[in-house]
This record gives C-alpha cells, sequence and structure tokens, in this order.
C-alpha cells in the first residue's frame, strides 16, 4: 500500500511539473529588472585593452584607484605583487627574485605592456644591469616591460630637466645607489632630502610631512632644476602642487610618471581592430 501511494505521488508530480515550471518562468518574466549594482553590472562593458602593473607591496589601494579614475573606461589594470619587505638594497634584490614570475603571471592575463612599480627596485642593481633585465624580459614575454622610474626619466628628460634634488620618506633608501642611478639617466644630482622630517619641523599628517621635505628640497638646492619626490603613493597628491607652487620648480612622482607613460604608450599603440 505505502509503495502504491508513493508511485501516485511520483506520477503526480511528473504530470505538474511542466506546470510548475510554465509558472516559475512566468513569475520570473513579470519580475521587475535588477536594481542598483546588478543592474549596472548587466551591460559593463567588457575590457578593451590592459595593462600590466607589478606592485612591490601586497597592500596596493591607490595606484589602481588613480589608475581607473585617469583612464577611460574599457582599459583594465593586471596586477601582481612583489613581497618587497624593506627599502634597503637587500630588501630590494630579494623582492626582485620574485620579478620574472610575476611578469609571466601578467603577460598570461593578456596585458599588452607592464610597468613595474616601487622606485627602490630599480635601484636593486646598477641601470645598466636593470635595463638590460629589462630588454630581455620584454623579448622572452613578447611585451614591453619597463619600471615606474624609467618611466619618470623619460618624463623628466622631455621636460629639459638636468639637475634634480630628490625628497622622500623611504626609510633605508640607499643614496649612493640612488645618485648612481640617476648619474647614469644623465642627471645630476644637487642632493637629497628625508627620510627624515626637518629639525624642528612641526607638521602633522602625511600631507603636511611630504609637503615640508619638498619645500626644504627647494630651499637647500636653488640651483636644481626640478624636484623629484620618491613615494607617498596618496590619492591625489596634493603635496606636488603645494611644493610646485611655492618653489617654482617642477614636481615629479614615479607614480604620476607611470601613468602618463601608461596613457602616451596607449596612445601611441591603438588597438588592432
Amino acid at each position: 500500500m505505502i509503495r502504491c501511494r508513493l508511485a501516485a505521488a511520483v506520477v503526480a508530480l511528473l504530470l505538474l511539473s511542466p506546470m510548475a515550471n510554465a509558472q516559475t518562468n512566468q513569475a520570473s518574466k513579470s519580475a521587475p529588472p535588477l536594481t542598483g549594482a546588478l543592474k549596472k553590472l548587466e551591460n559593463f562593458p567588457t575590457p578593451e585593452r590592459r595593462i600590466g602593473f607589478v606592485s612591490p607591496l601586497a597592500i596596493n589601494d591607490t595606484v589602481p584607484y588613480m589608475f581607473y579614475g585617469a583612464f577611460p573606461e574599457r582599459v583594465m589594470m593586471v596586477t601582481q605583487t612583489l613581497s618587497l619587505t624593506g627599502y634597503d638594497i637587500e630588501s630590494a634584490r630579494k623582492a626582485m627574485n620574485e620579478l620574472d614570475q610575476a611578469l609571466a603571471g601578467i603577460t598570461k592575463r593578456g596585458a599588452e605592456m607592464i610597468v613595474v612599480g616601487g622606485s627602490v627596485l630599480s635601484f636593486a642593481y646598477d641601470r645598466p644591469n636593470l635595463l638590460q633585465r629589462l630588454a630581455t624580459a620584454s623579448d622572452k614575454l613578447g611585451v614591453p616591460v619597463t619600471t615606474d622610474m624609467e618611466a619618470t626619466v623619460a618624463i623628466m628628460q622631455r621636460a629639459g630637466v638636468r639637475k634634480v634634488a630628490v625628497a622622500h620618506r623611504l626609510n633605508g633608501l640607499d643614496n649612493k645607489a640612488l645618485s648612481d642611478y640617476l648619474t647614469a639617466a644623465g642627471f645630476t644630482l644637487a642632493g637629497i632630502v628625508g627620510p627624515a622630517s626637518p629639525p624642528g619641523s612641526v607638521a602633522q599628517g602625511e600631507t603636511a610631512m611630504f609637503t615640508e621635505l619638498g619645500l626644504v628640497a627647494g630651499r637647500n638646492y636653488p640651483d636644481a632644476d626640478a624636484i623629484l619626490f620618491l613615494g607617498g603613493s596618496t590619492v591625489n597628491y596634493p603635496y606636488l602642487a603645494a611644493i610646485q607652487r611655492e618653489t617654482g620648480k617642477p614636481v615629479f612622482n614615479n607614480a604620476m610618471g607611470m601613468l602618463d607613460y601608461m596613457q602616451n604608450w596607449l596612445d601611441a599603440n591603438p588597438k588592432r581592430r
């Protein structure tokens, strides 16, 4: 008797299932359209271009934020990180050991060109060594590979800068390696200010401290053509404008140089149809 009842129930379900499905489909058709975030994603455009970025640190919020604010839609930043633990030469060289793997991972995800971030990584070895490594990676992967510092060198050269003063907040940065790099790139180093705040400083907060360091660099080295501020990846770089306004000198930063380089590269290499 129990088996007969179960069989009858199964038959009834099979007979009713088309009706149930029809009711479900009808309900979904009459349901309101997607709203909020889901509605925005419904017809979200797929990326047309992909730009690669190697972040020196696992936590990297501001560079992607600035990237998506600066670039038109449908350009995606493809990222991978290194394990940089400090700004000294030894830490930079350890992080560089992970570079080939990071570059390969980004290339596999469709990046058309790659920029390696982190100014101290460019100082890990001498500049000819760095350029050779970048060239080798480019040849192997089939995409251009550069660094944010090389991008900054390019923008300073275009601006006619010859003598530069440096300000930074990078504890442990090797001043000789920095000096050698800039000299090899064709610049004269006027001097370096940082990473500590100047004696007697009362500046409070990141922006105020960065601004003060840049102003001191301008005062201490008045014969410099420009000021290069390393590090300090804040979102809108208000201190750069403040330093430039007060010193009357152009101010460069490696993240801003990188964004400029990316834009120029995209403009010079339009998407193939």
